[in-house]
């Protein structure tokens, strides 16, 4: 029988479809991830941990190098985050309360609402949840892909000062607090009377050595990490909010990605994500006593006169409006009411 150009053109299709999972399977990819911590620091470790499992696994067909402190770039996490979803760059690591603006995806401010979560168990939980898969539906139209189960700890935050120790919230009066560029970060210290002023991650160091800032907030394990008792004597135990890493990937690379090389990457994240957090938080424990020993002094905080002020002038209102009553419901089903 003869073959007529509809049945060359049905037979030629049918092919491609049998030969393109294959001809997939063959392609390899390569690709940068980015994070803005030093090269010693867990997030180097782990992230560094998945992508070696995920490169083995895939028989190196993908093939992610992790880069600590964004490469050395001298811009902030905002700004690489652009390059994230420009195609610029394929992984990222990024906090939240940042990612909130920079998408802008509000729900994602959820994360760091202060004096909300009282576990690092229940921000997982929420996390790696319903909330988890809300905000990864938010994030696709920003051309974000949110890698399932990849919310990294950094732990609770504390505030640490270069001369004044803080240990309730009227301290905080025309205190220079620096803050990373997120609105919630400012709204939160301009609603306890401080003044927040806005560094890079990269030059908080300098800003502290200099006085251009009176103090900053991070878990203990970046005041070590990053030698901040060098430039700070104080250390108030606010832990007034949780702090961590979403792990991102440009959503057009992501598609990119054969259906097997992106469930390595889901099933490492999930395997090694869970030990990172445990790592972190025993590294949180242990970092009080080396920053005694490197002569920081530590205060307990009054946290009750935090949340007063911030319930009375309205601070929950609005950053529920602002996350929106999705996100602030799931967020209730792990800590209870919140303000």
């Amino acid at each position: 029988m003869a073959l007529t150009r509809r049945k060359f053109i049905h037979t030629s299709t049918a092919a491609a479809v049998i030969l393109l999972p294959r001809a997939a399977r063959s392609q390899s990819f390569t690709a940068r991830q980015y994070h803005s911590q030093p090269k010693d620091s867990h997030l180097q470790l782990y992230l560094t941990k998945i992508w070696d499992a995920v490169r083995q696994e895939t028989n190196g067909r993908l093939n992610v190098t992790v880069y600590p402190r964004n490469n050395g770039t001298t811009v902030g996490d905002p700004e690489i985050f652009t390059q994230l979803q420009a195609g610029k760059l394929e992984f990222f690591a990024l906090n939240g309360n940042i990612l909130s603006q920079a998408a802008p995806a509000p729900a994602a401010d959820i994360q760091g609402i202060p004096f909300a979560f009282s576990s690092s168990q229940q921000v997982a939980a929420l996390n790696d949840g319903e909330f988890g898969n809300f905000l990864r539906r938010e994030l696709v139209s920003k051309g974000i892909q949110l890698i399932p189960f990849g919310s990294m700890e950094n732990g609770f935050k504390q505030i640490t000062s270069v001369d004044q120790p803080i240990q309730k919230a009227n301290d905080l009066r025309g205190f220079k607090m620096r803050v990373p560029n997120g609105r919630l970060f400012v709204d939160f210290y301009s609603a306890l009377g401080a003044t927040p002023k806005i560094v890079d991650f990269n030059r908080l160091y300098q800003a502290l050595a200099a006085h251009e800032v009176d103090g900053q907030e991070n878990p203990l394990v970046d005041v070590e990490d990053n030698k901040f008792y060098e430039v700070c004597k104080y250390v108030g135990l606010t832990s007034h909010q949780w702090a961590g890493y979403n792990m991102l990937a440009n959503q057009a690379f992501w598609r990119r990605l054969p259906d097997d090389i992106q469930d390595s990457i889901v099933r490492n994240t999930k395997k090694f994500v869970p030990q990172q957090r445990a790592f972190v938080q025993a590294l949180n424990a242990s970092a009080e006593n080396k920053l005694r020993d490197l002569g920081m002094i530590f205060t307990p905080a009054d946290t009750e006169s935090f949340r007063k002020i911030l319930t009375d002038v309205g601070f929950y209102r609005k950053w529920r409006a602002s996350c929106g009553e999705t996100a602030w419901t799931l967020m209730e089903a792990q800590t209870g009411p919140v303000g």
